[in-house]
């Protein structure tokens, strides 16, 4: 019986719970959300009516943050922790100082931390 209860716990892997991280992050997550909204307003005439309620559930600061408390980096796992906290910091630096048309035109995919960063949160 013990041995089945050290199995079913094994099998997700639950993360570290670190407060100071995850207030930082979520902060850091307020931010970036924030930051895409302000975006899309501007060019929110041009976003096909199909797609309008899906790309404003996914901007709403709610959602934003629940899909955050639901991620990797949230949770410290998927790689080093330490490596976690640095590469969102350097990606969401990097992120508030691009203008929109950088964001909109794609150029957040050519951002190193950026990219390492939506690596960890794919594993």
């Amino acid at each position: 019986m013990l041995l089945l209860i050290s199995i079913v716990s094994c099998k997700k892997e639950k993360g570290i719970n670190q407060l100071d991280w995850q207030n930082e992050s979520l902060s850091l997550t307020s931010e970036i959300c924030k930051k895409f909204r302000e975006c899309a307003d501007s060019e929110w005439k041009t976003i096909p009516e199909n797609l309008k309620k899906f790309t404003e559930g996914r901007l709403d600061e709610t959602n934003c943050q629940k899909r955050f408390r639901e991620s990797n980096a949230y949770k410290l796992i998927g790689s080093n922790p330490l490596e976690i906290q640095t590469i969102y910091n350097q990606c969401h630096k990097e992120l508030i100082s691009m203008s929109c048309k950088d964001l909109q035109s794609g150029k957040m995919e050519t951002i190193s931390s950026c990219v390492s960063f939506q690596k960890i949160q794919n594993r």
